[in-house]
């Protein structure tokens, strides 16, 4: 019987597979390496240009505004020399706001670097020479929902309770972070209207209007009287007739005045100031919607609903999410509006 005996050892075959594949490796490591070198010094380059634009935003806030606000444009790409970054440059920006309020203006900061040109902006707006717009914005708050999980009340005693109401995401499409609310039968009620009167208050909050076909309240202080904020649908609401997709203004009682805003599907910052003289102004994402010089205010009674106008006879149910709902015992400038707003819910 003929045996055949294998030799120990790689054959020239099994030796060239151990060798590619060895180089293939190799050459995987060799990129992988790479790749992590470059996107490490991507987010080092980005975190240098954002330090240097903080640094000239602080610098040129105060120096560059005026009142009334002018356009400018301090720097224009204007060379400057940070380590890690190729041919770096900064502009600063001064812009005034649409709806030509003298009194603020915006600073921007764009550093721009290396070739294809990468940016980093910063901005703040100032309310006055030398006074910016990063004012405390606690200060003065009676209550502040932040929704987050709960309807605890962050500064104050008086909690709210959720009647069906469910947990969903924020802006940030971070989960549990807001409150959605489904028009029919869903609210977040505190016994209390936190001790505000009839002038000097705002309220502030966030909403999310998935139409633009919706009655409902944003947040109601008091029951049948009181005041708030809500959207108008495409029907009667109260006697303020058919007003589509309108900002509205909760004042004289259960009276909804219309707003020149209107609002599109999506987030929105939703902020109502009532001066000393009890006169109010609603703003839609920083913007002024108007002011209301009729009637005076109702006083609230001792309660706050969000979500919903309660009690009511109609009730006005809201359908869509709500986050952050703050209310405060003073009037906020509107620098601090614009501050609530570019800050983001929390």
């Amino acid at each position: 019987m003929n045996t055949t005996t294998r030799q120990s050892g790689f054959t020239a075959v099994e030796l060239l597979i151990t060798l590619f594949v060895a180089a293939a490796f190799l050459i995987a490591s060799y990129q992988l390496f790479n790749l992590i070198i470059k996107d490490g010094g991507a987010t080092r380059s980005e975190s240098r240009a954002a330090n240097i634009a903080y640094d000239y935003l602080r610098k040129y806030a105060a120096s560059s505004t005026t009142i009334p606000c002018t356009p400018s444009t301090p720097l224009a790409n204007a060379p400057i020399s940070v380590d890690g970054l190729t041919t770096p440059t900064i502009s600063i920006t001064v812009t005034c706001l649409p709806d030509a309020i003298a009194s603020v203006s915006k600073v921007e900061a764009t550093v721009g670097y290396n070739n294809p040109v990468q940016n980093v902006k910063y901005a703040i707006y100032t309310s006055s020479t030398g006074s910016t717009g990063s004012t405390d914005v606690t200060n003065g708050l009676v209550a502040w929902f932040k929704l987050n999980g709960d309807a605890n009340n962050s500064v104050g005693a008086t909690n709210g309770s959720i009647t069906n109401a469910t947990s969903t995401s924020n802006q940030a499409s971070q989960s549990d972070m807001a409150y959605a609310f489904n028009g029919s039968n869903t609210s977040i009620n505190a016994p209390s209207s936190f001790g505000i009167g009839t002038s000097n208050v705002t309220f502030s909050l966030w909403i999310y209007a998935p139409t633009t076909s919706n009655n409902g309240a944003f947040i109601k202080i008091g029951n049948a009287n009181g005041y708030g904020i809500g959207m108008g649908g495409n029907n009667n609401f109260d006697n303020a007739g058919p007003v589509g997709n309108k900002l509205i203004l909760l004042y004289e009682n259960v009276r909804w005045i219309p707003t020149s805003a209107n609002i599109s599907t999506g987030w929105h910052h939703v902020v109502v100031t009532i001066d000393g003289s009890g006169v109010p102004t609603a703003y839609l994402d920083g913007v002024s919607a108007g002011s209301y010089a009729g009637a005076g205010p109702i006083a609230p009674s001792a309660s706050t609903s969000i979500g919903a106008s309660l009690p009511n006879t109609t009730n006005r149910y809201f359908n869509g999410s709500i986050d952050d709902v703050r209310i405060y015992n003073r009037t906020l400038s509107l620098a601090e509006v614009l501050s609530l707003y570019s800050g983001g819910a929390k």
